[in-house]
């Protein structure tokens, strides 16, 4: 076969495969959560509306607004006035300032940052080594505190251990 028929043809073939029910097909009929999870990763500064499938996530640019979907995996803020809305999350640092979190479910959560506020339905244990924080939750593991002045706001009774000053778990 000539080469400008070889060519010609690829979008022949590409078309009888989906036909025929073949990988194009199978890919599209998978929901998201049926998809497996991508290959180990990290999203760097990622768009907003990103997938996270199981990756972890940096973000390093200041003045951000991100919203990711899907589970991600250990989520790490290193920069400055922004705001991070994610579902699901295996743990969550927090080391910029003037940083907004919303989370459904999350494991474990270390803030170091300073004037943070993180409004969480479910966490593992939170640790607050920053200053001025404040963490809204459904509920929490555990609390402690190494900071000045942060609160926590929990709808249950965590476990709570401060070797900071003026912290409050309300």
């Amino acid at each position: 076969m000539s080469r400008p028929a070889a060519v010609l043809s690829l979008p022949i073939v590409a078309a009888a495969l989906v036909a025929c029910g073949g990988p194009a097909d199978e890919a599209t009929s998978r929901s998201v959560e049926d998809a497996p999870p991508a290959a180990s990763g990290t999203l760097r500064d990622p768009a907003s509306g990103a997938m996270c499938a199981g990756q972890d996530v940096q973000v390093s640019r200041d003045d951000f607004h991100i919203v990711l979907d899907g589970t991600c995996g250990d989520v790490v803020v290193t920069a400055s006035r922004g705001a991070i809305n994610v579902d699901h999350a295996t743990s969550l640092r927090v080391e910029g300032d003037h940083v907004t979190v919303l989370n459904r479910r999350v494991g474990d959560v270390v803030v170091t940052g300073s004037d943070n506020a993180l409004n969480l339905t479910e966490a593992g244990n939170v640790k607050i080594g920053g200053d001025r924080n404040t963490v809204l939750a459904r509920n929490v593991a555990s609390v402690e505190f190494e900071g000045v002045s942060n609160t926590v706001n929990p709808s249950n009774t965590p476990d709570v251990h401060d070797d900071g000053q003026d912290n409050r778990v309300l």
